[in-house]
């Protein structure tokens, strides 16, 4: 009995491991393997950007992009805008990496059949902002942030 629940045990560790940066970033390097999305048209670039936009949670709370910014309360509250209607959100940042700007720049496809871009919804994906969240702590922790 002991033996099937330290198995156990260290299967659920093995999977949460799992789950966060090495997730993301073998999606992020690899977009083919994120799962289709019909409104991408076939480009791997938006299936990966939509499929790293549902992984905005797994960035820790704790987590400040350069130290200092709080990336996963901007993918939260997606898009926003200060008094004067300046945009604050994410898509402000500098994406750093050839990598990322094809990702980020892949929702051409996704606008053309869905006639707006992604935004965070009820179900808690991300949308546009989750998925520059990811991006940008992708970049960070694999030290191609400048």
């Amino acid at each position: 009995m002991n033996k099937i629940i330290i198995a156990l045990a260290l299967t659920i560790v093995s999977v949460s491991s799992f789950a966060g940066l090495p997730e993301m970033t073998k999606i992020y390097k690899n977009p083919k393997l994120a799962p289709k999305v019909a409104a991408c048209n076939g480009d791997i670039y938006c299936h990966g950007f939509i499929s790293l936009s549902k992984k905005w949670k797994d960035i820790p709370n704790s987590y400040r992009y350069k130290g200092e910014y709080d990336i996963k309360t901007y993918a939260k509250n997606g898009v926003s805008y200060d008094e004067q209607g300046r945009s604050i959100g994410l898509e402000n940042f500098t994406l750093y990496n050839e990598q990322s700007r094809k990702l980020s720049g892949s929702l051409d496809k996704y606008i053309e059949t869905k006639g707006h871009v992604p935004f965070p919804d009820k179900a808690g994906n991300g949308g546009y902002e989750g998925g520059l969240a990811v991006i940008l702590y992708i970049e960070d922790k694999n030290g191609l942030a400048k």
